[in-house]
């Protein structure tokens, strides 16, 4: 069970550093969604080929006779979370586009479990759910503390006094991810459970998600409005592992579920994305933009950390 644990901590790490990734492969193919396909294509493609190792049994056909349809949307907002954390992070830096989404996450999850949505058993609130969701919020408003407008740095956009202005919206947009994020997270532990595996799950919700990017990119090229190959810088080596980082972060969730229980599981891959949001951004790694650790950003993160603990153990 440590080894779990160390594994999930390790596995929520990777998503800010996906999202670093496949930022700046986006600035190289000069488009978001493009970026987006590539990093779903080759998860896809990975996780096709685990599946094919360990060959599940999968329910395929009962699952489509007798699930209804939303059990294989997480797909689609898993597209939307990724794409939109893309465009997050050139404009909030790495920790925020953490941590603005975990505040959607958590109160999309308190939404899904008091209305009983998407098939789960309703569960009622609590004084200790309540009380962690306050300091998720308290914790999210200290982490995006609002920065002084600096200069460009390690390929990132620093945004300027209309660009500021446009931050509320932005951070809306990031609250939203996080609720698509339970969403998804939902109806795949349902299309888990359809289908008879994790993987397969995971595996079905990428390729919704790759077929949904292809349609999207095939419109915007044909309307003119993909960037063309000509425009297209080459980006570094690493630019190209976010579906790598991204399926890996998948295949660990569904190895440490049955292992540590889905709240202990969401609780140490939170840790671990808090504590890489932060290094990221104080580092300014692979091209993020540079935000020092401060003081009240540090206690933002741990109280967004407790709450995260409050709401998934409190009830």
């Amino acid at each position: 069970m440590l080894l779990a644990a160390v594994l999930g901590v390790a596995a929520g790490a990777l998503l800010p550093v996906q999202t670093a990734v496949n930022t700046r492969l986006s600035a190289s193919l000069r488009s978001t969604f493009l970026a987006s396909l590539v990093s779903f294509g080759i998860g896809t493609v990975f996780l096709a080929v685990v599946v094919l190792v360990l060959r599940p049994s999968l329910a395929v056909g009962a699952t489509l006779a007798h699930r209804p349809w939303w059990i294989w949307i997480g797909g689609l907002c898993g597209v939307v979370f990724l794409t939109l954390n893309m465009v997050l992070m050139r404009r909030l830096g790495a920790s925020v586009t953490v941590v603005l989404p975990v505040l959607g996450q958590v109160l999309g999850g308190l939404l899904i479990d008091v209305t009983g949505a998407f098939g789960v058993a309703v569960r009622t609130l609590t004084v200790w759910r309540v009380l962690g969701t306050l300091l998720v919020v308290v914790g999210a408003v200290l982490v995006n503390l609002r920065r002084r407008p600096g200069p460009r740095t390690g390929g990132a956009t620093v945004p300027g006094a209309a660009a500021s202005r446009a931050l509320p919206l932005l951070a809306a947009a990031a609250v939203l991810a996080g609720g698509l994020s339970a969403v998804q997270t939902t109806v795949n532990g349902e299309l888990g459970k359809a289908l008879g595996s994790s993987i397969g799950a995971s595996l079905a919700s990428f390729l919704v998600g790759t077929v949904a990017l292809v349609v999207l990119n095939a419109v915007l090229a044909a309307r003119g409005r993909l960037v063309g190959a000509g425009a297209w810088a080459r980006p570094p080596w690493w630019g190209w592992s976010g579906g790598l980082l991204g399926a890996t972060f998948v295949a660990v969730n569904a190895l440490d579920a049955p292992l540590l229980g889905t709240s202990l599981t969401v609780s140490v891959v939170l840790l671990g994305q808090i504590v890489a949001g932060l290094v990221v951004d104080h580092t300014g790694a692979l091209g993020a933009m540079r935000r020092p650790l401060t003081a009240p950003r540090l206690g933002g993160a741990v109280l967004v950390l407790a709450g995260i603990l409050a709401v998934r153990l409190g009830g």
